[in-house]
Formats: C-alpha cells, sequence, structure tokens
C-alpha cells in the first residue's frame, strides 16, 4: 500500500518515508522523498497547547516557498 503524506502547505507527496528526529515532536513529523528532499506534516492527532485555541490548519499551496516540492538538480534559477 503506497502512503501519500499530506505536508503544511496541503501539497501530497508519495514515495516517501519518516524521518527519525533527534527529539520527538508533538504536533509535526518530517518525510523525506526519494531524492532526499525534506517536508513538513501536521500529525493527525497534534495535541493542543494551553495558548491554543484551534488545531493547526494546513496553508495554502500557493503560498508555498518558490521551487518548494522541486528537486533540487531540477530547480531553475
Amino acid at each position: 500500500m503506497l502512503l501519500v503524506y499530506k505536508d503544511v502547505f496541503g501539497i501530497d507527496h508519495n514515495d516517501c518515508h519518516i524521518v527519525q528526529t533527534r527529539h520527538e515532536f508533538n504536533r509535526i513529523f518530517i518525510i523525506e522523498n526519494e531524492v532526499g528532499s525534506r517536508f513538513t506534516c501536521i500529525k493527525d492527532d497534534a495535541p493542543l497547547e494551553k495558548k491554543m485555541s484551534g488545531h493547526w490548519k494546513y496553508a495554502k499551496a500557493s503560498d508555498a516557498p518558490k521551487n518548494y516540492a522541486v528537486p533540487y538538480k531540477a530547480q531553475k534559477n
């Protein structure tokens, strides 16, 4: 079964694996694709903090930085 991960900009990524980080994060996790590009994702069960009034929401894909999901070697400057 192929897993599809959705990053913080709401962009779907296939063929990725979860990166093991030094510390565990409560609300996010990091994925890496086959060319080494990394993306931040929001956990489905992200806990609320005392100062938060609601759950995190995905940003718009149009707000992603230029060349965000383009492999480094394929980027056109």
